[in-house]
């Protein structure tokens, strides 16, 4: 799957303990995120890393406060 990666290689690339990786799961796939979440099985997870640093980035801008007020053409 173009743009996936698994598991294992997601939590090299983030550098994610399995908890950290399990507690920001737990989030991703509670979000408007939550199709970049890819299990079709128990032992078998992909993540769509485009999708999740989108939710990364919103995460970061709710917590401080961020708003969006319209895009800025330079």
């Amino acid at each position: 799957m173009k743009g996936t990666i698994a598991k294992a290689e997601f939590k090299e690339k983030y550098d994610y303990s399995e908890s950290t990786y399990h507690r920001r799961m737990k989030l991703f796939r509670n979000s408007k995120y939550k199709q970049g979440y890819i299990a079709p099985s128990s032992n078998e997870v992909y993540i769509k890393t485009d999708l999740y640093d989108q939710f990364l980035k919103d995460l970061s801008d709710e917590r401080l406060g961020y708003q969006i007020i319209g895009e800025w053409d330079g």
